[in-house]
């Protein structure tokens, strides 16, 4: 007797939508979860009629499967998918595989991949991107780990991908935690350009006086030219709904507290310890930490919009600057990529290539980008940067505009400044860190470089005189 297909561990949002999606693609899915109620309940419910067979004993959910054994997990990062793969490997035979598609750290799974290894079991770790409607329709998937483990679940689980131009959005990233690196790159460039967003929102809803539904109009509207992505299409959508047990927009009776699961922040701390400047991924970061400090807040008079001022050019003027945002938010996480690509051997395009359909952040300009670095030769960073000059040049007049008069109004914009001060750093022929070398040689002779002459030299800076 054939055994079954795939293993889905895991029946959260994630899991339940990924187990129909490989169903509806032709293959025959078990699932396990660990409470045993929600096994019964999606099998009574969505998985009913479908070939799909639910498990309350792990044991017989590994033994269902068909040899090599492909094991997919969707369970909490951390602790909890060690657990869970700790009691796996007691239950699998050498060449079996275990498939972590939850949002690891890379770390975590180059740790994984290794231990694994040793033991003769196949290991992935898979950045999946998309959510649920992603998950169930067609997500972009970025795997690491084992190379012939990746052949052969992209045979299988890669049928459930989004496709774009007959492309799916799949692609193996390198051994280890490769996958799960991009993924953490995919979600800082997420967190940048939510908050690039929002602040534009604030701006438009306190500073010019549109109302929560017209700023999604005005959103819906930018979404059909250069801004076209699947997050302002999200954000449009969510400030036109209307609740219907009070009849006001639901996104106004929300609590001002941004939540975050950690993949922002591990996309910051990679890009410190790789070297790589992404001010606007750590704003984005440091303000979802700032909405929650409740007792810190201390709200101030506001001045508003100017009744004089022409709306029709503030509304002009912010999507301007959320455009430069945007565009300099792809490229911090583009710089990223090129970091990590030294490591797990990569090409920084293969990642645009799956971002550009199923993922949070397909847009447009990420297809435009990935054209360019497929077609240009050089660093993908600064081919990239070059790519987009003209069109932030262009952009400058307005961003700043967005930029001061929102300072004016006492409205933050984080995102925007520090994408601002970013393009500024880049675009300097000379920056102050000659006198930071010269303070840092003052008090702890650290020795500096010099323009005139080969070596490091330290001063006295005049100690000796007096």
């Amino acid at each position: 007797m054939n055994g079954l297909d795939v293993g889905v561990y895991g029946l959260g949002v994630m899991g339940e939508a990924f187990a129909l999606n490989l169903e509806s693609r032709g293959l025959t899915v078990a699932v396990y979860n660990r409470t045993a109620e929600k096994t019964t309940q999606f099998l009574q419910g969505k998985a009913k009629g479908k070939r799909i067979q639910g498990f309350t004993d792990l044991k017989e959910f590994v033994d269902s499967l068909s040899r090599p054994r492909m094991i997919v997990l969707f369970v909490k990062a951390g602790k909890p998918v060690d657990e869970v793969v700790e009691t796996l490997t007691h239950m699998l035979e050498k060449g079996d595989i275990i498939i972590d598609c939850g949002n690891s750290h890379y770390r975590d799974s180059d740790r994984r991949f290794a231990e694994l290894s040793g033991r003769g079991i196949r290991f992935l770790g898979v950045g999946v991107s998309g959510g649920e409607e992603g998950a169930l329709k067609g997500p972009s998937m970025m795997f690491g780990g084992d190379f012939s483990a990746y052949i052969e679940a992209e045979n299988k689980i890669g049928r459930a991908a989004a496709v774009f131009e007959n492309s799916k959005c799949v692609s193996y990233f390198g051994e280890g935690g490769a996958g799960h690196f991009v993924k953490i790159v995919h979600n800082g460039i997420e967190y940048a350009i939510m908050q690039a967003i929002a602040e534009v929102y604030d701006y438009l809803l306190r500073g010019v006086g549109l109302s929560s539904g017209e700023v999604g109009s005005v959103f819906e509207e930018w979404g059909k030219g250069v801004l076209r992505s699947f997050l302002l299409e999200a954000a449009a959508r969510v400030l036109r709904y209307i609740d219907p047990e009070t009849g006001k927009p639901l996104v106004e009776l929300i609590l001002d507290e941004a939540e975050q699961k950690g993949t922002g922040r591990w996309a910051v701390e990679a890009a410190m310890e790789l070297g790589v400047s992404a001010p606007t991924i750590a704003a984005a970061v440091d303000e979802r930490t700032l909405t929650t400090l409740r007792t810190l807040r201390r709200p101030a008079q506001e001045a508003g919009f100017n009744g004089d001022r022409n709306v029709g050019e503030a509304v002009e003027a912010a999507k301007n600057s959320l455009l430069a945002t945007t565009l300099l938010s792809y490229i911090q996480g583009i710089s990223l990529l090129q970091a990590g690509a030294r490591n797990y051997g990569f090409r920084v395009s293969e990642a645009l290539r799956v971002w550009r359909a199923g993922c949070i952040i397909r847009s447009r300009i990420v297809e435009e980008l990935y054209k360019e670095l497929s077609w240009t030769p050089g660093e993908p960073t600064a081919v990239a940067f070059d790519k987009i000059i003209p069109q932030l040049e262009e952009l400058m007049p307005q961003w700043l505009q967005f930029i001061t008069n929102a300072s004016r109004m006492r409205i933050p914009t984080p995102a925007s400044m520090s994408a601002l001060s970013y393009y500024l750093s880049l675009r300097s022929d000379r920056l102050p860190a000659n006198l930071i070398q010269g303070i840092r040689d003052y008090f702890g002779g650290h020795m500096f470089k010099r323009v005139d002459r080969e070596g490091y030299f330290h001063s006295d800076w005049g100690r000796s005189s007096e």
